[in-house]
């Protein structure tokens, strides 16, 4: 199992960054993440303080050599089954994969904290486990390394995308997310 821990910092109060990387459609689009085919919508479904989501992606990486007789590129697609959690300000994840499921464990979570400086902090924690012996720690390892490049990438777009709207529609923060 590979467990992973990311930190970074937006220029812009927590109640910004939740109302426009959380509830505002459409302010960057994820398939510009590196690696990224396809995220598809599958459900959203808001329950007040929690928000449900399912999407499918369809990834492509670098597979290990050791890997590519177990894992072809045709079975990176998966199920992200998501809750945003608005008090808490987190958003959890279980990744539900077509192929393997069986031997596949993948989590993370996303959470957003005031920094008390008029920044925002993200961290973003998780794991990733194939159950599979030798091949399985190689594999693990490759896919940390792609989760870990998508949430660099994540976060740059994220934040850009947050300044751009900002000087583009004279954004005034909603309070209380």
């Amino acid at each position: 199992m590979q467990r992973y821990r990311i930190v970074d910092y937006y220029d812009f109060p927590i109640d910004t960054v939740v109302d426009l990387l959380m509830e505002t459609e459409g302010l960057y689009d994820l398939k510009d993440l590196p690696n990224v085919q396809t995220n598809t919508p599958i459900e959203c479904r808001d329950e007040g303080d929690r928000k449900l989501i399912k999407n499918k992606w369809c990834v492509h990486g670098q597979i290990p050599k050791a890997a590519q007789k177990l894992i072809k590129p045709e079975m990176l697609t998966f199920v992200e089954d998501s809750v945003w959690d608005r008090r808490d300000r987190t958003y959890s994840t279980k990744i539900i994969p077509n192929y393997l499921a069986n031997l596949i464990n993948c989590r993370h979570k996303l959470e957003f904290f005031d920094n008390g400086d008029g920044r925002t902090r993200r961290v973003l924690s998780g794991f990733f486990e194939l159950k599979v012996p030798i091949i399985g720690s190689l594999f693990e390892l490759a896919v940390v390394q792609q989760l870990k490049n998508n949430a660099e990438e994540d976060f740059k777009l994220g934040n850009n995308a947050i300044k751009k709207y900002i000087a583009e529609h004279d954004y005034k923060p909603k309070t209380g997310n």
